[in-house]
């Protein structure tokens, strides 16, 4: 992992018989990821912390880890435990995200944690990763996701890392990244990008469809941040509402209706049978996916980084990220390459090990 250049790492979000994460990382480090992450949805996809162990043995990966793990499911005990145990055995290589869960909430019938329950769990979660003299057990590798400006806050605050899934808008990205350093300047801030390489971008909607559910839900939760219009809350909350957990995370797509030259088959529809033609549909995969030919998404990437991003971490649902994986890997290096560096006279924050 270059020091010059911020980590990427892939997230892997497949179904129990799609793939095997030891498989899928040793070909994520060849394409150029540094680390993966694994999915906490226990209903939908295998243990991410079993996975965790089983690829922090058998690969190089520099960092590996649940993204993200669910502390509206799991008690932050049991949490800091399992990352106490990763570590003792891949000191410097154990990572994590949390957050307050979507699907793994969602297919339990339980509510997720309000922002306040939300805030105590991370704090908790902090103290227990604590060492015997106050230092962190995961130096800048425990984050929190947040995609709105409260949860932006509140995680900059209780954990100093912070995981933006804010979409690739740059203008929105750099906003979210000012307001984790104004909350904590020594904060750590990853993006969250879904993207995939394709010859022809028409193709994007097809791909896009099984996510627009998810990434408008965290518009519809937001509407000032995002920038949404009066006239287009509501039809960003319907197509939230009818994004289906129980599918989550799940390929609708074959990997030949996203690789460009061919048109694309006529399955525009998110997993609810939402069209994906309306300016509702454009308009979050837009702002949220970032599918396109590899020097598009360099170029989008570069800028992205340069808003002060430490780490990159490449979402794994999209239909037809592993078959084109080397392409991806390579695209999103490029960018990385090309950001502009922060200023060397800001506060430091820290080395990520």
């Amino acid at each position: 992992m270059s020091a010059s250049v911020p980590p990427l790492m892939l997230n892997l979000a497949r179904r129990w018989s799609d793939s095997e994460p030891v498989a899928v990382t040793q070909r994520a480090l060849s394409a150029g990821f540094d680390g993966i992450g694994l999915v906490d949805s226990p209903r939908l996809f295998r243990d991410g912390w079993v996975e965790t162990g089983r690829v922090l043995a058998s690969t190089d990966a520099a960092l590996a880890g649940p993204v993200v793990a669910s502390l509206g499911l799991r008690h932050p005990t049991t949490v800091a435990g399992a990352l106490r145990t990763l570590e003792q055995h891949h000191p410097g290589r154990a990572f994590t995200v949390v957050g307050r869960g979507e699907s793994s909430v969602a297919n339990e019938g339980i509510t997720a944690p309000t922002l306040a329950e939300y805030r105590m769990t991370m704090r908790s979660l902090r103290e227990l990763l604590r060492d015997e003299r106050g230092h962190d057990r995961l130096p800048g590798r425990l984050l929190g996701a947040a995609s709105g400006p409260r949860t932006v806050t509140a995680t900059a605050a209780e954990l100093g890392g912070v995981l933006l899934d804010v979409g690739v808008d740059q203008a929105t990205v750099a906003r979210a990244v000012r307001l984790a350093r104004e909350t904590e300047p020594t904060t750590r801030v990853w993006l969250f990008v879904r993207a995939l390489v394709v010859d022809d971008p028409r193709s994007a909607a097809a791909a896009a469809a099984p996510l627009l559910g998810s990434c408008a839900m965290r518009m519809a939760n937001a509407p000032d941040w995002f920038g949404l219009a009066d006239d287009q809350v509501a039809a960003v909350r319907r197509l939230a509402e009818a994004h289906d957990y129980r599918r989550h995370g799940a390929q609708q797509h074959t990997a030949t209706d996203t690789h460009g030259g061919d048109h694309p088959r006529d399955d525009s529809r998110d997993d609810s049978g939402v069209e994906d033609d309306d300016d509702v549909s454009r308009l979050v995969r837009r702002r949220f996916l970032l599918i396109d030919t590899a020097p598009a998404i360099a170029d989008t990437v570069a800028g992205l980084a340069s808003a002060g991003i430490d780490g990159i971490i490449v979402a794994g649902a999209l239909p037809g990220v592993l078959d084109r994986l080397e392409a991806l890997g390579s695209a999103m290096r490029a960018g990385l390459a090309r950001r502009t560096p922060p200023d060397p006279t800001s506060t430091e924050r820290g080395d990520l090990a």
